[in-house]
């Protein structure tokens, strides 16, 4: 279950990225606007714009990996 791992980084991290939930159950629409297919589904937005999508559950770090490296952005500890 992604949910716990998401909420600690969305904390940790909340000066850097947000995360936005969208319920596909409810917003077939969005859902199929994005692709999505699979969950947990994570979509990268820069200015607005998607940067780059990625399908599955991964470890804390891997996540917090993954994003700071599709925005460019070098962790700092």
């Amino acid at each position: 279950m992604m949910r716990p791992v998401v909420a600690e980084v969305a904390l940790e991290y909340r000066e850097i990225f947000s995360f936005v939930k969208l319920d596909v159950n409810t917003q077939p629409k969005k859902t199929a606007e994005y692709h999505i297919r699979g969950t947990p589904t994570y979509i990268v937005f820069k200015g607005g714009e998607i940067i780059q999508g990625f399908v599955g559950a991964m470890p804390k770090g891997e996540l917090v990996q993954r994003i700071l490296g599709i925005l460019e952005i070098e962790e700092t500890e």
